[in-house]
């Protein structure tokens, strides 16, 4: 029993040596998403775009302004955030309006316009999009989308329970809604069922429908404090936050997924469950099959997707911006995930 014990804090232990710290960022204020492709990593806040040096972490470039002009960028406060997404070695960047193209070195290709408020990434020859559509109770809804080249919709693949439109509600904690692109398949995650997520070929087919049974958590009876007190001081909703604060409601347990990401013929999950501070991430293959669980420094207030940590997946490797409130500078953490 004393040697079960001695084992427990040591793995326990070992989660915390194996989050090491491995550059200071000091150009960055407040990084909202984080990508890595090869010798490169990329880092987005605002309408600005940092290049770092994937080998020494220097700074390469940094470049993009707030506009609507040519190589601008336009982000609405109350809309999809800017994204980034390092595809076939380059940066495809979706902004308001806008879906532009750039080498990994931050030099210009091109430039297409999309509709508003819609996310838009490459598919080979075609696109997948967040969008929006009407449910049975006629509220409207966030979905995503299958589009052709002349980015018309050739099939709706999912709505979600996400409530937006003149009559919107949000119920706290939110799940995920989020897609994928990856070795020419769609993943996403079907919050409506559950801890599903389901896989569509490019023709819009689903090849692949994964699901898993899962336990409930409670959602704390501080929780609701938490994000009201969030809405109350944040820059982009503190203005609004009587409108906001009559649109909001609580759930009793949290979702079963908090994010998802496919890289490395793997599909990382994100749970809602934590440990010593450390979030879940169960580690499946490709047909939904689990390899692992890790606990990983994931920082932000849970459910809420509009205070997400920025972290992500390269090689295997689980990378995050971590702020040092003592020096007021960014660091980027690794987690070994082999």
């Amino acid at each position: 029993m004393k040697k079960i014990m001695i084992l427990g804090i040591m793995l326990s232990l070992s989660l915390f040596i194996h989050a090491k710290k491995i550059a200071r960022l000091p150009d960055l204020m407040k990084p909202v998403q984080m990508e890595i492709g090869k010798d490169r990593i990329f880092i987005s806040e605002g309408t600005t775009i940092y290049i770092y040096s994937f080998n020494n972490f220097s700074l390469l470039k940094k470049f993009g302004k707030a506009g609507e002009g040519p190589r601008e960028f336009k982000v609405n406060p109350f809309g999809p955030p800017m994204v980034i997404a390092v595809i076939e070695n380059k940066l495809w960047v979706s902004s308001d309006t806008k879906l532009s193209t750039w080498t990994k070195d931050g030099d210009f290709i091109k430039e297409i316009k999309v509709p508003p408020f819609q996310v838009f990434l490459p598919a080979m020859d075609k696109y997948v999009a967040s969008g929006t559509s009407q449910g049975k109770n006629k509220k409207t809804y966030l979905n995503i989308g299958l589009y052709d080249e002349n980015l018309k919709m050739i099939k709706e693949l999912y709505q979600s329970d996400w409530e937006v439109g003149p009559n919107f509600s949000w119920n706290f904690p939110m799940g995920a809604f989020t897609y994928v692109v990856y070795k020419n398949k769609i993943y996403l995650i079907a919050a409506r069922e559950g801890f599903a997520i389901d896989v569509f070929d490019l023709q819009g087919n689903k090849t692949l429908g994964i699901r898993k049974k899962y336990q409930k958590l409670e959602v704390p009876a501080s929780y609701k404090g938490e994000i009201l007190k969030w809405f109350q001081t944040s820059p982009d909703f503190k203005q609004f936050f009587e409108f906001f604060k009559q649109r909001l409601s609580f759930k009793s347990h949290f979702p079963p997924i908090q994010w998802m990401l496919v890289t490395d013929n793997r599909i990382y999950v994100f749970t809602f469950k934590q440990k010593s501070g450390l979030t879940e991430c169960q580690i499946l293959d490709l047909k939904g099959n689990e390899l692992k669980r890790s606990f990983l420094p994931l920082k932000g207030l849970r459910g809420n997707t509009f205070d997400l940590p920025v972290f992500t997946i390269f090689d295997q490797d689980f990378y995050t911006l971590i702020e040092n409130d003592d020096e007021e500078v960014w660091e980027l953490h690794r987690v070994d995930l082999k």
